[in-house]
């Protein structure tokens, strides 16, 4: 009872990192100020039926966890670390209120299953271990001695005897469940600081590698094919430390020959992939005309496609042959349909040229071209109007 009373007194005390991060309440999401569902105090996910849990209203005001499920296993995992499986399902059963009866995993692989935690919460609900008549039940309600949990006669002795074996089994573990299972236990004669350095560069090397296929859907198969690239990249780099040079070219060789043989090489991108959506932001993001998945303003994809894609003059000849040339057009259209065929173009069909996409000034060649074709330079109705504004004065007179 005393180790159960200086649990409590840490988890309650409001100097704990701990007693902030789960005894807070809850806070609410808000989306364009409208307040929708509350949100996992931990990862600041919105809670949702699916990833949180029911639990008693007597100790909460919401009734739903203040984490979510994800993160109460990452906590549980993060005790499991420093001291033990056993101990860190008696401590999460105390800090998240929910009853510590262990017997409901008799039956279960509880020791090496990589999600402890919610295989603990989900036996107690097929149990029915959780509600006692329709009550959601509290941590009160299982076991709170934590010498009973161990057996009727476990004493103090005993219970430093079993922590310095936990600690002793976890001086021996090195990574997490998911780093072993990826990348293999520890090597024989490594030490725990090496295997996890070696765990944490595998780690890296597989991110660096995944992250070009950023928008496409990485298959179970791709999965194995990196991991197995990211442990050869690992070697690749040790051997080029030690000099082996023929011997780094001969695995990375390897490596192009699998990434070949798997289709996962820049050049071997399927076609498809191009038109997934997610695949099409990436790429817009990657050319500058998307920000945070959000389009450019209409003047700043203006600068970027001018940038990326008008490299210099796009045409030859002057601003004044484009607007001979709509100024046909706009003749021919005007006729056709038998209507006035006014002396000047319209101000809205004048070209400005933002971008210098067009000559400085006329060519000789240009204007034998005018010549040729009888094209004089053409005039719009603003510059008309501009004209009679700055005579008038002098008219008068």
């Amino acid at each position: 009872m005393l180790l159960l009373c200086r649990l409590l007194f840490f988890v309650y005390n409001p100097h704990s990192n701990i007693a902030v991060r789960v005894f807070s309440m809850p806070k609410k999401v808000k989306n364009n100020g409208v307040t929708t569902e509350y949100a996992c105090h931990r990862c600041g996910v919105g809670l949702t039926p699916e990833n949180s849990r029911e639990v008693a209203t007597e100790y909460s005001v919401t009734g739903i966890s203040h984490l979510c499920i994800d993160c109460e296993q990452k906590y549980f995992d993060e005790l499991a670390r420093v001291e033990g499986r056993s101990l860190s399902l008696f401590h999460c059963c105390a800090a998240f209120n929910v009853p510590c009866k262990p017997i409901v995993l008799a039956d279960t692989d509880f020791e090496s299953n990589e999600t402890a935690w919610i295989l603990y919460i989900d036996c107690l609900a097929e149990t029915g271990e959780d509600r006692k008549d329709d009550e959601v039940l509290t941590f009160f309600d299982g076991e709170t001695d934590l010498l009973r949990v161990f057996g009727r006669n476990f004493t103090e002795k005993d219970l430093a005897a079993y922590i310095k074996n936990e600690r002793a089994k976890l001086d021996r573990i090195a990574g997490t469940a998911e780093q072993r299972t990826r990348w293999g236990e520890r090597e024989e004669g490594e030490a725990k600081e090496a295997t996890e350095k070696r765990y944490a560069e595998l780690d890296r090397l597989y991110a660096a590698r995944a992250s070009a296929y950023s928008g496409q859907t990485i298959t179970p198969q791709m999965k194995i094919t990196l991991i197995k690239v990211a442990k050869w990249d690992f070697e690749i780099d040790r051997l080029i430390q030690r000099g082996k040079y023929t011997d780094a070219k001969a695995l990375q060789t390897m490596v192009d020959n699998v990434l070949s043989s798997e289709q996962m090489r820049k050049k071997d991108e399927k076609p498809v992939e191009g038109f997934e959506l997610m695949s099409q932001v990436v790429a817009l993001e990657r050319a500058g005309l998307m920000e945070d998945g959000k389009f450019l303003p209409i003047d700043k994809t203006q600068e970027v496609l001018f940038k990326r894609f008008i490299k210099g003059k796009k045409y030859d000849y002057s601003l004044d042959v484009c607007d001979a040339i709509i100024e046909r057009m706009y003749s021919t259209m005007r006729a056709n349909a038998d209507a006035y065929m006014p002396d000047e173009l319209p101000s809205e069909l004048d070209i400005e040229d933002k971008f210098n996409e067009f000559a400085d000034e006329e060519t000789d060649e240009e204007r034998e071209h005018k010549r040729f074709t009888n094209t004089a330079n053409v005039s719009f109705e603003k510059q008309k109007k501009a004209t009679k504004k700055n005579i008038a004065p002098n008219t008068e007179a």
